[in-house]
């Protein structure tokens, strides 16, 4: 199989990648398939079955054909990619492999960020959505995200069905597409027009009643991808002029040459745009992540110092900040988290007055949400994951960094006004709520040995006996896989009513500690949010114990 494979190098795509692999690199791309997940494909590049290369991205596009066929008589894709190395390359190979099976695709004809992939399927009422991209992973990482009608990722039960059917296709060397000018003269492709973009440009800047200048200024950085100049556009559409970019930072490139990483979760993402705030007298910068789903906020202050917020400080600045835009509202208002989210989340909730629905990590389960409340008299105020994603209109329906950009701007601007800051807000907003500290764990287990380890552990936790746990004692285990809550206070076991989903959830009177593996990248996810005075020496003994 690997002469096959490596006959057809020339032509793979992946040419260069693969020349600078070693041959346990090399090797490694024959070990197993690579498998279409409950959060798409994200994989390296490289030549064989279990990599991204032109011939596995065929067989994805295949099996996509052939499962949209058998639900439409006559399918309609919508295709975007970001910035990342053969993004674009692999876009294109998609909609050939779909236009040659009759299935119709509109493919935009520059990078484009995930939101509006979203928004561009649910406003040309596509059947189907794809995105090319890794959103924060490294440079030799590429990915593709399948979506449904409503513009979400495809829920478990759809995304089993499109992964059974790539599954079932022998091999992905034997795929053939028709000539690329040939499908367009067909109208099997044709180019997303301008006009959808301009349609989400309105709908975001319809949002806010434009942006007043306090005197704060603002720098952005797309880390190479995506947000601009969009995010730029839609300031300049609301009337807000006092910002920069980070001009050297915001060049649309796949290796990333300015970023250690490319993922605004990680406060080094912002190394490089700390030194420009510097010579621009910058009050806050704001990150989007490559392909603009996501996004990181520092605040800068005027003797230097400055504070990076994490993912769900963010989630409670935008849930406070919203709720006030939203005071005279007369729908009840609520807001969509996971069930890894910071507590203090809920406290917030409960102190504005907020209905809470929890789901599983994963937007997904957010938009299938977002979805269930369309005929329903209630108001979105934030959907969001502590991992930087965040949604505050479902006009698009994945995180959406383009459209929460300018609700932090504004009130940056107002709190400048009135000699405060976000972080002062924060501090507000525990004062009155009280503080769950939070921190996430991603221990990385690679290669087979490290899927042996993830199992173990998950295994060991799921079967945990103990009634203390780091010393403090347990309230409930929460275990998705089998959708059972066991009480320690009782004895009982009860259901819950959650998709089955492998994550465990130790809860205490003190907050919590989740476990889950990665769906996308082979790690471990551990989330502590604790109100305890030894909030470090509790993640340290669990590392210690535990990892």
């Amino acid at each position: 199989m690997k002469a096959q494979w490596r006959s057809r190098l020339d032509e793979s795509l992946v040419k260069d990648f693969y020349q600078q692999q070693d041959e346990a690199e090399r090797n490694a791309a024959f070990e197993e398939q690579l498998k279409f997940g409950t959060a798409g494909i994200r994989s390296k590049f490289g030549l064989g079955p279990g990599r991204l290369n032109k011939f596995t991205v065929r067989k994805v596009a295949q099996g996509l054909a052939q499962l949209l066929r058998r639900h439409y008589v006559e399918p309609f894709v919508v295709i975007h990619y970001d910035t990342r190395f053969l993004s674009k390359e692999f876009a294109i190979e998609m909609a050939k492999v779909l236009a040659t099976q009759s299935v119709y695709v509109m493919i935009s004809e520059d990078y484009k960020s995930t939101p509006e992939l979203s928004f561009a399927v649910r406003y040309l009422k596509a059947d189907a959505g794809v995105m090319i991209t890794a959103s924060h992973n490294p440079s030799d990482y590429n990915g593709i995200k399948v979506y449904n009608s409503e513009g979400g990722q495809l829920m478990p039960e759809a995304s089993e069905a499109l992964s059974d059917t790539i599954n079932q296709i022998d091999s992905a060397l034997n795929i053939e597409s028709n000539d690329w000018n040939a499908l367009m003269k067909q109208g099997l492709i044709r180019y997303l027009p301008q006009s959808v973009t301009e349609s989400y440009i309105e709908h975001v800047v319809a949002m806010y009643e434009g942006i007043q200048d306090q005197g704060a200024h603002i720098l952005l950085t797309s880390l190479h991808g995506t947000s601009l100049p969009l995010s730029a556009t839609i300031l300049k559409r609301l009337g807000f002029l006092n910002f920069d970019i980070d001009e050297e930072q915001s060049i649309p490139d796949g290796a990333f040459p300015t970023c250690k990483t490319a993922n605004p979760e990680d406060p080094v993402a912002f190394d490089h745009a700390l030194k420009r705030a510097e010579l621009a007298h910058a009050d806050l910068i704001i990150a989007t992540d490559p392909d603009a789903d996501r996004f990181g906020i520092v605040e800068r202050y005027e003797d230097g110092t400055y504070y990076f917020f994490n993912g769900n400080e963010i989630g409670l600045l935008l849930t406070y900040l919203r709720a006030q835009e939203l005071k005279n509202c007369t729908q009840t208002p609520y807001i969509i988290k996971t069930i890894v989210t910071g507590a203090t989340s809920d406290a917030l909730a409960k102190y504005l007055g907020l209905n809470v629905i929890d789901v599983l990590t994963g937007f997904k389960y957010i938009s299938d949400q977002l979805h269930q409340h369309e005929s329903l008299n209630d108001k979105l105020v934030l959907a969001y994951e502590e991992s930087h994603g965040y949604l505050l209109q479902d006009f698009s329906r994945d995180k959406d960094a383009i459209q929460c950009i300018p609700l932090l701007i504004k009130y940056k601007q107002l709190f400048h006004q009135k000699g405060t800051t976000l972080f002062n807000v924060l501090e507000d907003i525990y004062q009155q709520v009280g503080r769950y500290e939070d921190k996430t764990l991603s221990p990385k287990y690679e290669g087979q040995n490290g899927q042996q380890k993830i199992k173990t552990l998950m295994s060991e936790f799921r079967n945990f006996e103990a009634s203390t746990l780091c010393g403090l004692t347990l309230s409930t285990i929460e275990d998705y896989q089998t959708s059972t809550i066991y009480h320690f206070d009782t004895d009982e076991t009860t259901k819950m009513n959650f998709p089955v989903s492998d994550v465990i959830r130790f809860t205490f009177e003190e907050g919590f500690i989740a476990i889950r593996p990665s769906g996308t990248e082979p790690k471990m996810k551990i989330y502590f949010s604790l109100k305890v005075p030894d909030f470090e020496a509790i993640v340290e003994e669990f590392q210690e114990t535990y990892l």
